[in-house]
Order: C-alpha cells, then sequence, then structure tokens
C-alpha cells in the first residue's frame, strides 16, 4: 500500500474507447493503487441471458482486459526498469472480474466483480477508493446493495453507512444505466459522485471548439502512429482508425478500425476521419483525475485536474439532496468552449506525457527515454497573504535525464475564489521561475487565487513529460 496513490476500481462496458482507456491505465498503473479492473455492462453493451431471453448487444468478451495484461507483461520489464512500483502482471490478472453483464442495469445477484467492490469498500483502509464507472454504475451498485441486505436493520447500520459514504467515491462517465438514479442516490445519498457529463474532446469528435487548436495535432494518425502504436505489443493494442483492429460484437456502424466505408464522414459523427486518427478515450478522465502531477485535484472537486473540474450541483435529475457533483464550465479560451476546456487545458500536457511513457515499453534503458522534470515552490504550495500585500513565488525546477526544463507560472482564475483581475510579474530564471503580485485590495478574507507553476522538458524533446505545482494563496484579514 502506498498512501499517496489513490485507490481505485476501475470498471468498463468493452467499447473500444473503454479498451482504448484500459490500455492508457495501465501505463500509469505505477502512479494508483489498482484494486480491481471490472468488466460491466451498459446501455451499449451487455452479454445477454438466454434464461431470460435476452439476446447480448454489441457485446466483447472480457478476455480483452486479460490479453491486455499479457501484452503490458510483455513490456513489464522494461517499465519496471523505470519506476519499480509498476504492479505485477500476476496482480492485475488476480484484481481482474467480470461483474453484472446480463442487460442494463442488471444488479439483481453478486458476481466477482460485485464482491471485488464490496469487500473494497469494507477494508480497514482509511483511504477513499475510487470507483469509475467506464459503463453503467450497475456492478457499483450490485455491491452497495448487498452491504445493504447485510446491514439494514442491525445495529451497525449507521456506522458502516457512514463509513462506506466516508470512503467511497464514485466517477461516473457520462450516464450509462439507471442504477445510481435508481438506486445509489435514493438509498445512499451521502456517497460522492462525480459526473463526469462533459468529455467533449476526448469522446469520438474532435476539432478547435472542444480541443484547444495547438493540441490538434496530437489527435491526427501523423502523430499517433510514431508516437503511441509503434512503441510495443501494448501500445499495438490501441484502437484507432482504420488500423484493421475487429471488435468483438460490435455492430458495423462501429467499426471504426476496420470498416473502411466509415471513412470520409460516413459515420455517426459525420466528421472526415484519416488512418490511425484517434477514435476515443473517453472513459480516461476517470483515472486521468487521480493521477497527481502536483495539480491538487483529490483535494477539491473544484480546483480541476487532468481528468476535469467539478462543482456541486443540487439542482440535478437524480436527487438534490445527493453529494452529487457535475462538470464545471470554465470561461472559454478562443474557439474552445469553456465546458470542453475544463477537461482539454490539459490535454496537450497528457498526450505528451502518454506518449513519453509509451517509449518507456520499448526499453529499460533510463538515458534513452525522458523522465518527468521536478518543481517545487520555495514558499510551499499554501500561502495567507492580506488585501494589498505583496507576494512572490520562486518555482524550482530539476530534471533526471539534464533536459532543459521551461518554467511558467499562470492564474487558473476559473478555480479562484476572487473574481477580479489580477496582474502577474513572472520573471524566468536559470532553475526555474518567480511569480510577483500584489493582493488586491478588494480581496475579501477567504478568497483564493490559484497560481499553477508548469514545469516542462519540451524544449528538449519531441513528447515532453510535465509537472506542476500548484499554490493557493488564501486571504486573510
Amino acid at each position: 500500500m502506498n498512501s499517496k496513490k489513490a485507490r481505485a476500481i476501475f470498471t468498463n462496458d468493452g467499447e473500444c474507447d473503454d479498451m482504448n482507456s484500459f490500455v492508457h491505465l495501465l501505463l500509469y498503473a505505477n502512479d494508483i493503487d489498482i484494486e480491481g479492473l471490472v468488466a460491466s455492462s451498459s446501455i451499449f453493451h451487455y452479454a445477454g441471458d438466454p434464461e431470460q431471453g435476452i439476446e447480448p448487444k454489441r457485446w466483447a468478451d472480457p478476455k480483452w482486459m486479460l490479453e491486455d495484461i499479457d501484452a503490458y507483461e510483455r513490456v513489464y520489464p522494461n517499465l519496471v526498469a523505470h519506476d519499480p512500483s509498476y504492479p505485477t502482471p500476476e496482480y492485475l490478472r488476480s484484481v481482474t472480474a467480470v461483474g453484472n453483464v446480463k442487460t442494463i442495469g442488471e444488479m439483481s445477484e453478486d458476481t466477482k466483480g460485485s464482491e471485488l467492490i464490496r469487500k473494497a469498500l469494507l477494508t480497514s483502509d482509511p483511504r477513499p477508493l475510487w470507483l469509475l464507472a467506464g459503463g453503467g454504475t450497475n456492478t457499483i451498485a450490485r455491491a452497495l446493495k448487498h452491504i445493504e441486505l447485510d446491514f439494514r436493520g442491525t445495529d451497525q447500520w449507521d456506522s458502516v453507512y457512514r463509513q462506506v459514504c466516508q470512503k467511497g467515491i464514485i466517477f461516473m462517465v457520462v450516464t450509462q444505466d439507471d442504477t445510481y438514479r435508481d438506486y445509489i442516490c435514493r438509498t445512499w445519498p451521502d456517497l460522492r459522485m462525480l459526473h463526469c457529463t462533459s468529455i467533449q474532446g476526448i469522446a469520438f469528435m474532435f476539432d478547435e471548439t472542444v480541443i484547444p487548436p495547438a493540441d490538434l495535432r496530437m489527435f491526427r494518425g501523423s502523430w499517433i502512429k510514431p508516437n503511441l502504436l509503434e512503441k510495443g505489443p501494448l501500445l499495438a493494442r490501441y484502437h484507432t482508425w482504420d488500423d484493421g483492429h475487429v471488435y468483438p460484437g460490435e455492430e458495423d456502424r462501429s467499426q471504426f478500425g476496420s470498416n473502411a466505408e466509415l471513412m470520409g464522414g460516413n459515420w455517426w459523427g459525420k466528421q472526415p476521419r484519416n488512418r490511425y486518427d484517434m477514435i476515443s478515450e473517453g472513459d480516461s478522465p476517470s483515472f486521468l483525475y487521480l493521477i497527481d502531477k502536483g495539480l491538487r485535484s483529490l483535494e477539491d472537486p473544484t480546483f480541476g485536474g487532468w481528468g476535469g473540474r467539478f462543482v456541486r450541483n443540487a439542482e440535478n435529475e437524480f436527487n438534490p439532496d445527493a453529494d452529487y457533483w457535475q462538470n464545471a464550465t470554465d470561461a472559454a479560451q478562443g474557439p474552445t468552449k469553456g465546458d470542453a476546456l475544463q477537461l482539454t487545458r490539459w490535454i496537450g500536457d497528457w498526450m505528451n506525457d502518454f506518449a513519453s511513457r509509451a517509449t518507456w515499453c520499448t526499453t529499460p534503458d533510463e538515458k534513452s527515454v525522458n523522465h518527468a522534470p521536478e518543481v517545487s515552490v520555495e514558499e510551499g504550495v499554501d500561502v495567507v497573504a492580506a488585501p494589498g500585500q505583496e507576494v512572490t513565488l520562486h518555482a524550482l525546477a530539476t530534471d533526471p535525464d539534464g533536459d532543459e526544463v521551461c518554467v511558467t507560472w499562470t492564474r487558473y482564475a476559473d478555480a479562484d475564489g476572487y473574481e477580479g483581475e489580477l496582474v502577474l510579474d513572472v520573471e524566468r530564471r536559470e532553475d526555474g521561475a518567480c511569480v510577483s503580485l500584489t493582493v488586491p485590495a478588494d480581496a475579501k478574507p477567504g478568497d483564493t487565487i490559484h497560481l499553477v507553476a508548469r514545469a516542462s522538458d519540451e524544449p528538449s524533446r519531441e513528447t515532453y513529460m510535465v509537472n506542476y505545482r500548484r499554490v493557493i494563496i488564501t486571504v486573510g484579514a
């Protein structure tokens, strides 16, 4: 157990974007304590139930997850040379399970997947347990239902309810069945839900209205093929347009890898595509939100990070009394809309980080591949300052590979508690950069100002890596 890593169980429904997210997740298995990899169902994909006369819908046998882990095993010696905390393939297989998959929202019986979730919620580990729903929430719901059946009506129910609600956090990508609406938010309203409803920019549709224009190139085959697909057996399983992959059980209109008739815009999204272009990673915000790169997203959903930014929403479609959070809307930048930008402002950084890690799969030689620079702030990451006070922060950066590092300071105004304008005076230095500002005279006690120091080795690398330090200035009396 690593107390600094987030605990997580990843559930998915086997759509091609879930498969891509799964490959991506495996490259970050060193940064997350993965306690489960669970196949579930959704409105889009389910296995069927012959006894009930239910035919399967677009169903892929969950063995694809084990096949991905087999590919991970082939590159594991290289990955572990770069970070010994990568979990063994044997461990990943041991926490891979099939959940409730027979039909949409099925939660009537225990499964290996639901039992894995139930037991994880009831362990003595004090850390939060992130339940990532790339498909429906029905397997999670079954785990919760079992707990309710065991304890409701007993003198332990109140304490068990509190434990589960304090420990569990659901991260749901859009809404892919009705089990959160019909069961979870009614029986477990204090169980926090982060509902990722704005996945524009990483789910099938890509243009400058949802992705910053400078980052669109990373969604084209000319970038993806050399930087991802050609990086060994694990990345060869990453799905792109017209790459020859066939998705078992999928209908022709969604066979993006093998149905050449879909090219040129002849598909439901209408946008033209070229060979090896990005298809989708619609479920990746769930685990990207957990990766600690210094943005502090796990401290507060309103801070924002690689998986998006969230605000509490009592006026939701489920239950106004639920601990329910939904994607925020940041201010638009140029042609890129704010509801997408809350997620895609970081997309260039995480795509480059992804590509750099893909290169780790090809060699154990640390000197021939890239690693992230380190960055720190001399004054710390929590500062208290009064209105009118000048604040100066010094960000220091080093690089394990000896690369040139560029350090920048920006304000993340959308996450601020102070709504006025600020002037930042940034000075580049050989070892980093410093920023100075004066706390505005009209700032009120308790207002916050979020500043992000970003350290990147982009000047030295074709695919760069980053780290951040978010400093929160809290206005005092």
